[in-house]
């Protein structure tokens, strides 16, 4: 992985990069606002990974970073029913207000001349006529008077009412359509019954009111529509067994209104687990049935979530059987990350992304399930696969019914587009996440839910800029879950700098490795892992001597982090060598990275450490003066600093491992576990039994904030140190040193020798 350590050689004297930094000292990992001046939308929106552009092409060369835009475009904050988290703008008459070149909205940042008749578009440079309804006269500083009103001028983000010339069709209702695999696997390990009752239990938080559209195909070795029109009184079942050339029903009774047929549905959920529980079939038919779905949705687009429990045998488009377990660790690694056959890949996108359907995927499967050949149906539709390896109801339920509960209420947006703007001379190069690029810069998201976020790079597109300010500008043009077309936008504005050293004084280091490790992953997936990690590493040790060469001193303190994040990044399962990371658990990491915020990737490289013992006594654990849980400062992740006699918890945004030391004592087992000993603790889920105890009360109240602050469900598995189930927290140990990497001492040093 190029991180070999050389050792015996007599050390050169060498640059000093100062002391050690230590890691993250909050658990929460707020995004830095960094940007002054008002009009700026809030960096819980929208984040620069620098404070300042830089004026020319050769500074931003010699940086070796990449200069990006972390966009997480519904990421409201909650608010009181009947209220909006952002201003609503409705024009009328006028129409949206937009640069008649470039299509720039208009923003904060746009000035106004000849008394206000004119406005020149930041982006382009070009002036626009103000239309005489939207005319206002100018102050002494040449602002308009009703700037303050106006909430288009004054704040960074807005949503404007979409007039009928930014519709294709007239907003469609939104739908939800459950592909759910009822083969014997699916029967016997309770999956079935627990998606069943979850739905069920959900129906009237569907978002939508009551125009949402619901509809259900179940699948084995056949698949199997529903009727469930409102004038029966039970559903009807077709089966379907022609696998060549599907035949398709009346969509019109498939897909159905929920709110007129609710008693049908509910009856229906209330069957299925009943009308399967014996069966032995135990293959799955998933090509056709989707086929066959998709006809079923594709008139008006929406959210089709697919549940399996093995994995597909009939049909079209056979992933690969086996995993080739000897490629793992090689140069042919690669090959297994990749779909075996493209079936699903140009469904996602001939299908499932032209007709805006986005597609989430549950999978439940016991063994390998080659879900290389399946993700792209989620990447290339923003939709999230959720992956629960050898699932089991009695243990695993409970993190499925939460998963899907969010999937199915959280604040979703339809039919949806998005573009990202630059000022001139500046170009928007690379995007990551999950979407299919339409054109040059168009992300076509057939569904966008407040969870998703995207990257994107800022290039040159000009050697040196003229403007003094560059604006980035994302518009994401969407149907609300009531029906209305609207445009969100967002703004920046950076100022742009001839000076290099501004870069690093104003780095946010989290949003650097967020786009750098998306790269990283793409790469690799493109070549080879190896590739990858070299990349991020010799990207980190180029800005590093850049800053060296200009001023001879240690990077800023906003810098400080860098080298410990591209440790962590190389270190991380998603990226690391070896051969212990299976190929279906990497994809699913690599799926959950490419749509996560930054402080998702920031908690998922470098993830929070408690001290769950020295909770007791402390100030930590119990309510504050705002009345939430005192949350405790986080350990660095370095297993030798470890107490033995401890217990540990690891959050690493996803779940939660935790940790109890060979010395821990059985009075602390039963003050938090309600049992003596760990021996049976390695690996098992468990649930926190509410124990009227400290420890267990203060605990408690830790998990539930993390909780409260996490999309997912965040499942707490035990780890046993020194049993098998401990290279799931080893592996997450950032500072520590393994067989083929550094501790974080020794890559601080030799990174200090290479800048010599």
């Amino acid at each position: 992985g190029g991180m070999s350590v050389g050792r015996g050689q007599p050390a050169a004297p060498s640059f000093s990069l100062g002391d050690i930094p230590q890691g993250p000292q909050t658990w929460d990992r707020p995004a830095m606002p960094c940007l002054e001046q008002t009009g700026q939308t809030h960096p819980r929106y929208m984040q620069c990974s620098v404070g300042a552009f830089p004026a020319s092409q050769a500074v931003l060369q010699k940086f070796a970073l990449p200069i990006s835009v972390a966009i997480h475009p519904l990421n409201d904050p909650p608010v009181q029913p009947g209220f909006s988290a952002v201003p609503v703008v409705n024009f009328g008459a006028s129409g949206v207000i937009r640069c008649r070149r470039c299509r720039t909205y208009i923003n904060p940042f746009v000035s106004f001349i000849d008394a206000g008749r004119r406005w020149r578009c930041n982006v382009c440079g070009l002036l626009n006529d103000v239309p005489s309804e939207y005319y206002c006269n100018l102050d002494q500083n040449g602002r308009r008077r009703d700037e303050a009103e106006r909430p288009e001028l004054s704040y960074g983000t807005v949503e404007y009412v979409a007039p009928a010339d930014y519709m294709v069709r007239p907003p469609q209702a939104p739908s939800f359509c459950f592909l759910i695999d009822v083969s014997a696997r699916a029967v016997q390990s309770g999956m079935l019954e627990e998606v069943c009752q979850t739905i069920r239990s959900k129906l009237g938080e569907l978002p939508g009111g009551t125009r949402t559209q619901v509809g259900f195909v179940t699948m084995n070795s056949s698949f199997h529509f529903y009727n469930l029109k409102s004038s029966l009184s039970e559903p009807q079942m077709m089966c379907v067994s022609d696998l060549e050339e599907p035949f398709l029903p009346l969509p019109s009774e498939l897909l159905v209104n929920l709110d007129e047929s609710r008693a049908v549905v509910e009856a229906l959920l209330d069957k299925l687990p009943a009308m399967f529980a014996t069966t032995l079939d135990p293959d799955l038919c998933l090509a056709p049935a989707l086929q066959a779905v998709s006809a079923m949705m594709q008139h008006m687009g929406g959210k089709l979530m697919i549940f399996t429990s093995v994995q597909p045998s009939l049909g079209r488009s056979q992933g690969r059987k086996q995993e080739d377990v000897k490629a793992l660790g090689t140069d042919r690694e690669t090959s297994l990350l990749n779909p075996a056959s493209d079936f699903f890949k140009n469904h996602g996108l001939d299908v499932c992304s032209k007709n805006q359907v986005s597609i989430d995927l549950f999978c439940c499967c016991d063994h390998y399930t080659d879900l290389a050949t399946l993700t792209p149906l989620c990447k290339l539709t923003n939709g999230q696969l959720y992956y629960y390896p050898g699932f089991e109801r009695s243990r695993d339920g409970d993190s499925l019914r939460e998963d899907l509960q969010r999937a199915l209420t959280r604040q979703v947006a339809f039919e949806a587009v998005m573009r990202v703007r630059a000022s001139r001379g500046v170009k928007v190069a690379g995007f990551h996440g999950n979407y299919y690029l339409r054109g040059a810069d168009l992300l076509a998201l057939p569904t966008c839910d407040s969870d998703k976020a995207f990257v994107c790079d800022l290039v040159h597109e000009e050697q040196n800029l003229t403007t003094s300010h560059v604006c980035v500008q994302c518009a994401l043009l969407y149907t609300t879950s009531d029906g209305e077309r609207r445009i969100r936008v967002h703004n920046l504005n950076l100022p742009v700098t001839q000076n290099m050293a501004e870069l690093y004084a104003t780095m946010d280091v989290p949003c650097t490795i967020n786009s750098l490790i998306k790269t990283a992953v793409e790469q690799g997936l493109a070549t080879k892992l190896m590739d990858a990690r070299s990349r991020i590493q010799s990207a980190c040790v180029t800005s590093l001597r850049a800053h060296r060469i200009m001023n001879n001193t240690p990077v800023p303190e906003q810098a400080q982090l860098l080298p410990l994040y591209i440790l962590a990044a190389l270190k991380h399962p998603v990226l690391k060598d070896g051969t212990d990371i299976r190929s279906d658990e990497r994809i699913a990491l690599m799926t959950a990275l490419g749509g996560m915020p930054t402080g998702m990737v920031d908690l998922f490289l470098y993830p929070n450490l408690f001290a769950l013992h020295e909770l007791p006594g402390s100030p930590f654990g119990i309510p504050g003066e705002d009345a939430l849980t005192v949350m405790p400062v986080p350990k660095p992740l370095s297993s030798e600093k470890m107490d033995p006699a401890g217990l540990y918890l690891l959050d690493n945004g996803v779940s939660l491992l935790l940790w109890i030391g060979k010395a821990a004592s059985a009075q602390m087992m039963l003050d938090i576990l309600n049992i003596p000993s760990a021996d049976r603790l390695d690996g098992a889920k468990v649930n926190l039994p509410a124990l009227d105890t400290d420890l267990s009360a203060r605990v408690r109240a830790v998990v539930a904030r993390i909780r409260l602050a996490r999309p997912g469900a965040l499942p707490i598995y035990t780890v046993r140190q020194g049993g098998q189930a401990e290279t799931k927290v080893l592996s997450m140990m950032a500072e520590d040193r393994t067989m083929s990497t550094m501790s974080y001492g020794e890559w601080w040093n030799a990174l200090g020798r290479q800048l010599t």
